[in-house]
């Protein structure tokens, strides 16, 4: 049975330089692609979606040092684009192209709209696996892409080594769903490896290093869609069944319908087992055909925003903290209305926050009621006139000797505004998206998404039933515990969505009951690994960007 091998060094742009030396470093196993964005050695092809707002000029950076290395002829880079329809912009939104993203599949609860009265800086649509695929076709060792899924950067190797087609029968469908639950669980590196995890000591104290030498993610894939997980040898972290689950889970809102490009994953009946120590099989995804349209960022600067931090000690230390946030912003909108001319409006209780770090505020009602005697200040506050902040930022410095004692800034320099950008998530019909590859210097070629087959979107039956009920209650009543005893966890964001995953550790501590959701809070079952998927729809202030909350990306939530 034919087995692929990848290997993925890189979460995010601020990952780890080390990750990859474990992967090229170590001979076994031998490594089929690596995702991330280091140059081509050993053989092993690289597919990464660095190429950011402009994969071409990348490709053309990855060409030229190439070149310089005299390997231009072992090594061929490909650019995947596309994705950039900000200069199509206009002309879209009159042939009604766009509609709003909801991310509970038309629950009324979609996200706020794009402000016309502010310029778009870019807007870009989520490119598939499938240009990926053809890259690889025509020879690429490198492959680098704009916008794309995550998950397309395993799918898209996986569907050239296997040789599968993007036609929407459900045989493909199958193989892409499971390739792209496959690429989910390791697009976010070391999160499936013991980062980011419930049971944190067992990653932190394992053995080889813990946490300073943390193991990345080696997925195996086999021809019957099954795969597995594991890590380099010789390496901290762990990967456990609960690891796994965990970051299956992450951030993916409704479990029976995770919609990409090419596929709609159903994952609710997904099975994950330890077959042994350190090696996870997961099996039993299912595939959907996708929607028509497809999920695109567009972000936006409004105005500017400022944060400034002040150290607080000593008795009631959070109330004298609560009362310098609240002056400074005072005073800040007393003297812009003396010295700015114009028409001006003051710093609003909506675009401003003071956040108080160290009492447990990220808590809410579970917060300890014991006063604290040190706390850190956060003052952050967003204004259309970049000179108002000015006038925040310089005059918190006087707050040292105008307020209480035991209070310092936490920084030497004075705080300095920066652009407040604000990021949307929008939908669009994806016949009005036209994806292309260039391959070393042949021409590009057109590879047009899929629209034969594309169904819009049913949510799941368990959002709205809830088919457990708890079972008969011991006669000597209820006894209160800490959740973590019974069950992990795992938090995360889709814009101004927050996505908790809770999981049984026990499959008999699966019964559950709830009260009625009020709001926006949808629930889902995941019933082949026992777990409950909780999506809070406008929990984030705005989200990652533009929020001026302390958590932007609902991480403590879980």
């Amino acid at each position: 049975m034919k087995q692929v091998k990848i290997g993925c060094y890189s979460a995010f742009c601020g990952d780890s330089a080390s990750a990859v030396k474990q992967f090229l470093e170590n001979e076994e196993p031998k490594l089929d692609n690596l995702v991330a964005d280091y140059l081509a050695v050993k053989g092993v092809k690289i597919v990464t979606n660095a190429g950011g707002l402009d994969p071409v000029g990348l490709k053309r950076a990855i060409d030229e040092h190439i070149k310089s290395r005299g390997l231009e002829s072992r090594i061929k880079v490909a650019a995947v684009y596309g994705d950039n329809i900000l200069s199509d912009f206009s002309d879209l939104a009159e042939q009604d192209a766009f509609t709003q993203f909801d991310p509970l599949s038309g629950e009324s609860s979609p996200e706020a709209e794009l402000d016309r009265a502010y310029n778009l800086l870019s807007l870009n649509a989520y490119i598939g696996a499938e240009p990926i695929t053809e890259a690889l076709k025509q020879g690429a060792t490198i492959v680098v892409t704009g916008r794309c899924v995550d998950s397309a950067l395993v799918l898209g190797p996986l569907a050239f080594e296997y040789g599968w087609q993007y036609e929407m029968t459900q045989t493909n469908l199958d193989h892409l769903a499971s390739a792209s639950l496959a690429g989910h669980v390791i697009e976010c590196g070391a999160q499936v490896t013991g980062g980011n995890f419930t049971d944190w000591r067992h990653s932190a104290f394992s053995p080889n290093g813990g946490w300073s030498n943390m193991g990345y993610p080696i997925l195996t894939f086999n021809e019957d869609n099954t795969f597995s997980t594991t890590k380099p040898e010789k390496t901290g972290g762990v990967v456990s069944r609960a690891s796994v689950i965990e970051q299956m889970l992450y951030e993916v809102l409704d479990p029976e319908n995770y919609a990409l490009p090419d596929v709609v994953v159903d994952m609710s009946h997904v099975q994950v087992d330890l077959v042994e120590p350190g090696h996870v099989l997961v099996r039993g995804a299912k595939g959907k055909p996708p929607s028509p349209w497809l999920k695109c960022t567009a972000v936006q600067q409004r105005g500017h925003c400022i944060a400034v931090d002040f150290l607080v000690c000593g008795e009631e230390a959070e109330d004298k903290a609560r009362c310098l946030g609240a002056a400074l912003i005072d005073r800040t909108n007393t003297i812009a209305a003396q010295q700015l001319t114009g028409t001006l409006s003051p710093i609003s209780s909506s675009d401003s926050a003071i956040n108080i770090i160290g009492n447990e505020s990220s808590l809410g009602p579970a917060a300890s009621q014991e006063k604290r005697r040190e706390v850190v200040l956060r003052v952050s506050a967003r204004h259309s006139n970049r000179k108002v902040l000015g006038i925040l930022s310089k005059e918190a410095a006087s707050f040292l000797t105008n307020s209480c004692p035991g209070v310092c800034l936490l920084t030497s320099d004075r705080a300095r505004s920066s652009p407040n950008f604000v990021a949307r998530s929008i939908l669009i019909n994806r016949c009005k998206v036209m994806p292309h590859v260039q391959v070393a210097t042949r021409n590009p070629v057109s590879v047009p998404f899929r629209a034969q087959g594309c169904q819009l979107i049913e949510a799941a039956n368990t959002r709205v039933h809830i088919s457990s009920q708890p079972g008969t209650l011991p006669q000597n009543g209820r006894k209160g515990v800490q959740l973590h005893q019974f069950a992990i966890a795992r938090s995360g964001d889709k814009g101004d969505t927050a996505n908790i995953a809770i999981i049984a550790r026990d499959p008999n501590h699966y019964q559950h009951h709830f009260i009625a959701a009020r709001g926006q809070v949808a629930r889902f079952e995941v019933l082949g690994d026992y777990a409950l998927n909780f999506v809070l729809t406008r929990s984030l202030g705005g989200g990652g960007l533009s929020s001026l909350r302390l958590d932007r990306q609902a991480k403590t939530y879980g």
